[in-house]
């Protein structure tokens, strides 16, 4: 039966907030890219007796285009409408906050311990593979040097 770490409720949270960092990224770049276009591809405004008209200018930017970058953004918009719901609520009374990094610092203490003991171990792994290869690579060139002692079978 395979062991089956569970995952601490922080780092779900984690995960959220780069997924929401992502989606900022997204929405950012597509802000960008649909301005750009609509920069480099805008028409001058159409105008009747000196008054600015509603139509868009012939070529360049059609309704289509436009209505593809309000729905991109809006999709966007929507998944960081998501994403951030789905964080936990958080205490904004000073006793709650104070409670919580508490809770924190003991969890990171509990993890740290967890992590110096594993280091322990390891390096006592790496000092007897060190030794048994030493050990081994000392016989090897001891029984190169004096084939006399050699045993033969």
């Amino acid at each position: 039966r395979a062991h089956v770490r569970r995952i601490p409720r922080a780092c779900a949270m984690a995960d959220i907030v780069t997924q929401l960092q992502d989606s900022v990224n997204e929405i950012n770049g597509l802000f960008y890219n649909c301005a750009g276009v609509l920069q480099r591809d805008a028409r001058p405004a159409s105008t009747t007796n000196g008054e600015l008209g509603d139509g868009l200018g012939a070529g360049g930017v059609d309704e289509k285009q436009i209505a593809e970058f309000a729905s991109a953004v809006v999709s966007s918009s929507r998944k960081i409408d998501t994403l951030a719901s789905a964080l936990p609520e958080i205490e904004l009374d000073l006793e709650s906050q104070l409670a919580r990094i508490k809770a924190l610092q003991q969890q990171n203490d509990a993890v740290e311990l967890e992590l110096v003991a594993e280091l322990r171990v390891a390096d006592e792994t790496l000092r007897r593979a060190t030794a048994a290869f030493e050990a081994t690579t000392n016989e090897t060139l001891v029984s190169l040097d004096d084939p006399g002692d050699a045993t033969t079978a």
